[in-house]
């Protein structure tokens, strides 16, 4: 008897993605370790808009279900941590950095929370002590070729409530201009469509609830802004002329010389109550 609807192979499209990626980052653990390094030397704790707003939906979700212990997954520099630690009574962090780890003890001490513990570890190899009210992962599945067996993990560490989520949305304006200026644009496949795909196939029917949110993009000159919104191209694919012409249609040049757009997205939410199973 068959009870679930055939779908496309979300788990397997997933991990096509992640392994045709040529970043070294998705398969070398040292380069990943290096850049979050770089990354956490230049940064400071500031929360991202849509973190404020996720957490904001998940508060009464997490009184309702009395989470008060947390296992996060990939905190990076800490937009959801250091309030999900105000709101439990401890939360802790897995991550393969330790520059990241370090980084997250320090802004929670310095910003109150002091019930932040650290495991320095692959999500992949760890292996929890006990099981956590609420396992959370936001924008941190990236390097999770085997998505499946990822959202089973955080399953069976879970006593009451599983969270994940992605920021994702089409791309501007201005990035099919310079798609079709011959830039060969690579943007971001990642979705959370592909979350709640995978977890039907897993026989888990999740809640979803998608978030709207505005970001303000700035570059404080014209040659910035072609640097930075050109990343995306080929190298060589588009000359800074072009690519002018088409920002310059799209961004505000402010008083102070610099140049500022807003762009739309979305965040989507996708949470469970934990199976109880034994995955294979």
């Amino acid at each position: 008897m068959k009870e679930r609807v055939p779908i496309p192979d979300f788990a397997r499209q997933w991990t096509e993605h992640v392994e045709a990626s040529t970043s070294l980052r998705m398969r070398d653990d040292e380069a990943e370790r290096a850049f979050w390094r770089e990354f956490i030397q230049r940064k400071v704790y500031a929360p991202e808009p849509s973190a404020i707003q996720v957490l904001e939906y998940l508060r009464p979700l997490l009184h309702t279900h009395g989470v008060e212990s947390v296992l996060e997954l990939g905190p990076g520099w800490g937009s959801y941590t250091i309030t999900l630690a105000e709101l439990c009574r401890e939360v802790a962090c897995v991550d393969i950095s330790r520059d990241v780890l370090d980084f997250i003890l320090r802004i929670g001490a310095e910003h109150g929370p002091h019930n932040i513990t650290a495991f320095h570890a692959k999500w992949e190899e760890f292996v929890p002590e006990r099981q956590y009210d609420l396992v959370f992962g936001y924008n941190c599945f990236y390097r999770q070729a085997d998505l499946e067996r990822c959202f089973q993990r955080m399953d069976q560490a879970a006593e009451k409530l599983c969270v994940v989520g992605m920021n994702t949305g089409l791309a501007p304006a201005w990035i099919h201009e310079l798609d079709e200026a011959g830039g060969q644009v690579n943007w971001e496949w990642k979705d959370y469509i592909y979350f709640v795909g995978v977890l039907y196939q897993m026989g888990i029917d999740p809640n979803v609830m998608v978030l709207p949110f505005e970001k303000e993009l700035s570059y404080p000159d014209i040659e910035t802004l072609i640097r930075g919104e050109c990343a995306r191209c080929a190298p060589g694919t588009v000359d800074a002329e072009t690519a002018a012409n088409i920002l310059c249609r799209h961004f505000v040049q402010t008083q102070d010389g610099g140049w500022r757009a807003t762009v739309r997205y979305h965040s989507g939410v996708v949470w469970w109550t934990p199976t109880g199973r034994q995955w294979g």
